[in-house]
């Protein structure tokens, strides 16, 4: 993958060198997609911008954003930003959990790489990664010593807009009073709870596993995994326990590169209990198949067992291949089948990286 570099600045001082840079990347990919009922034309470009640098101290910093990302950017809500040094990395932005980077996720397939299918092979972490960003920017902080990597995750637990801060301003609810000019009866109609997350992982030659724990209001997650290799083969594996989870969500890219997300289960009937998922990978050469099987466990409430409701599983099973052609491009298709969504759906094309 090329780079262009956009601007290079260079500051040196009799204590030492502080440099910058920006550089600009892309990605880009054309194909088609099969929602299961018609096939539709595909494609989407994107400028990252990754910016570097370093304090005559040796502490280093940056962040990345992409160009269409850049109004939420300026709020933290889009791209990130980071510190790093002896004592570790902390990054703020559109991050993901400490159970996620501990952890991660099943393998990608297809060109769009999930998004064609809603990105079932996606964990829904409790918070982190798009989630919380009513809150503004969520941050998380890693830290590695030899072989094992500790994070540390969170949100601010605060909707309110201040100035250059998101949020819905709607925390404290007064009443005016025409005749003293004043605000009275002041209540808060509002409290967003803090999103937190812990998580751990160790990394041998040939395997890591990993655990994490979060924390959103009443709703908890407790998470394991891990992945190991064998010659050309990798195998991965993750499971997830909720408690009052009563929410569920994917979205993904449609047909014109726009973010939709409409796959979402909530209800005072049903709560997601479980998430366990399988994946496989093989390698050769330019070849790579990947594939993964995961199955969502939901269970009624009080209210649903009143209502004579059943518990429901939703399955899902994926499969895909990529064709390595060179330069940064990549040939690639996928297929996903599951009960979160009315029909089978499919993919393929090419993928750039700039």
């Amino acid at each position: 993958m090329k780079k262009v570099l956009f601007a290079t600045t260079a500051l040196v001082m009799t204590a030492g060198v502080a440099a910058a840079e920006v550089a600009v990347t892309g990605t880009g990919r054309m194909g088609v997609i099969y929602d299961g009922n018609d096939a539709q034309f595909s494609s989407r470009i994107r400028a990252i911008f990754t910016m570097t640098g370093e304090s005559d101290a040796g502490l280093s910093f940056g962040g990345s954003i992409r160009a269409d990302n850049s109004a939420n950017g300026n709020q933290g809500t889009a791209g990130s930003v980071y510190v790093s040094g002896t004592y570790g990395k902390l990054e703020m932005g559109d991050v993901v959990s400490a159970s996620e980077a501990a952890i991660g996720d099943l393998p990608e397939i297809g060109y769009t790489q999930g998004g064609f299918a809603g990105d079932l092979e996606e964990i829904s972490y409790l918070t982190g990664d798009g989630a919380n960003l009513d809150q503004g920017p969520n941050i998380l902080y890693q830290y590695t010593i030899n072989n094992i990597s500790l994070f540390a995750s969170a949100s601010d637990g605060s909707d309110r807009k201040w100035f250059t801060t998101t949020g819905a301003n709607d925390n404290i609810e007064c009443t005016y009073d025409p005749v003293t000019g004043e605000l009275v009866d002041c209540a808060t109609v509002s409290s967003d709870d803090t999103a937190w997350s812990l998580g751990a992982n160790y990394e041998a030659e040939n395997f890591t596993v990993g655990l994490g724990y979060a924390k959103d209001g009443d709703a908890k997650e407790v998470t394991l995994g891990g992945k190991a290799t064998f010659n050309n083969i990798a195998v991965s594996a993750i499971y997830a326990d909720y408690s009052d989870r009563d929410s569920i969500s994917f979205g993904g890219d449609d047909a014109t590169g726009n973010f939709v997300d409409d796959l979402t289960l909530t209800s005072d009937n049903y709560q997601l209990s479980k998430t366990w998922g399988l994946g496989l990978e093989w390698q050769q050469d330019a070849i790579r198949v990947a594939g993964f099987y995961r199955r969502d466990e939901v269970r009624t409430t009080d209210i649903g067992d009143a209502a004579g409701l059943d518990d429901r599983d939703f399955d899902t099973f994926g499969v895909g291949a990529d064709y390595d052609l060179g330069g940064g491009a990549t040939l690639s298709g996928g297929i996903v089948d599951s009960d979160w969504l009315n029909d089978t759906v499919a993919d393929m094309g090419v993928r750039f990286k700039f």
